[in-house]
């Protein structure tokens, strides 16, 4: 079975089923990218300050969409998952 098949049973996101079995194949810090740190930082700062990373949709690189979308739909995922585990009783 696959990590994506795996995940998609558990209802996890692929980030984090990565996350959660990279242990098992991998050092997880072999997958930190500083680039990618930095994007979710600027996306933190985006969400928490309601404000654009740049001055206009049209001079968004599409990338930077990308990524936000991404970012948004792990987050999302995470905090799903989260509320699940309260609502099921599991630490």
């Amino acid at each position: 079975m696959s990590i994506y098949d795996s995940a998609k049973r558990k209802d996890l996101g692929i980030g984090q089923s990565l996350y959660s079995s990279c242990a098992f194949f991998a050092d997880y810090t072999m997958f930190v990218d500083s680039k990618m740190q930095d994007r979710i930082k600027e996306y933190n700062y985006c969400k928490t300050f309601s404000c654009s990373p740049y001055p206009s949709m049209m001079e968004t690189p599409a990338n930077v969409i990308d990524d936000f979308m991404i970012i948004e739909q792990e987050v999302n995922q995470c905090i799903q998952s989260k509320q699940k585990e309260a609502k099921d009783g599991i630490n």
